[in-house]
């Protein structure tokens, strides 16, 4: 998919910007995810830079303002866009993952074999001791959205994970919260989601996933 988008003036947040982090340690190590606190592998990195250098193309010199997830993985893709872009990232504890409770720090063969049985509804499913539901994602994430949405102006954007970003989709499109375990947004490592309002205030979806400036990289993003 080609970027073409337009940018819109305004007084408001009219743009929405969303990214994944690149691959880290813990993905290639086969640990869990969550709020295991990994770096970013070499590739993840390349991932990053790539990232930072299309956006850039894109974005050209707009003012942006960026977010981050405060976990490594996130913070340092952030970091390495924010370099690109000109733009020092806020890191916001709000925008780290889920938590997977007891399973963090953890092989992944193991933690298996501590999940809890689904339960539903599945928005307050706990999927291991101490873990967090989707609910509590929401409750956490959904406020700070509605934070930058009223206090920032022209382009925000967020470095963040596929939880994360997959609440933020939901929350744009303005999903009632039962919904939000029956509809998914997949994003693939340091992918690009643009979310924007048309000039009849209506919040629209320009793409959602697009990883077509990571192609030139041999590895599976």
């Amino acid at each position: 998919m080609v970027i073409d988008s337009v940018f819109l003036a305004g007084d408001i947040m009219r743009e929405l910007i969303l990214v994944r982090h690149g691959e880290p340690e813990h993905h290639v190590n086969g640990w869990t995810g969550g709020w295991t606190d990994t770096p970013l592998t070499p590739l993840g990195q390349q991932q990053a830079k790539l990232t930072g250098e299309r956006l850039k193309d894109w974005l050209g010199d707009a003012k942006i303002t960026l977010f981050s997830s405060d976990l490594l993985r996130a913070s340092e893709t952030a970091l390495i866009i924010g370099s690109i872009l000109g733009v020092t990232p806020m890191v916001e504890g709000a925008l780290r993952d889920i938590n997977w409770g007891i399973a963090v720090d953890m092989p992944l063969e193991e933690a298996r074999k501590l999940e809890l049985e689904k339960t539903e509804p599945l928005l307050d499913w706990v999927p291991f001791p101490e873990a967090e539901s989707w609910r509590m994602l929401h409750q956490r994430v959904a406020p700070f959205l509605e934070k930058i949405h009223s206090q920032e102006s022209g382009t925000v954007m967020i470095v963040s994970h596929a939880n994360v970003l997959e609440e933020c989709i939901q929350w744009w499109l303005q999903q009632p919260l039962e919904m939000r375990r029956q509809i998914a947004f997949d994003t693939s490592l340091c992918s690009i989601t643009y979310l924007s309002t048309n000039d009849w205030q209506q919040r629209t979806v320009g793409f959602i996933n697009n990883s077509a400036h990571l192609h030139s990289l041999s590895q599976d993003v």
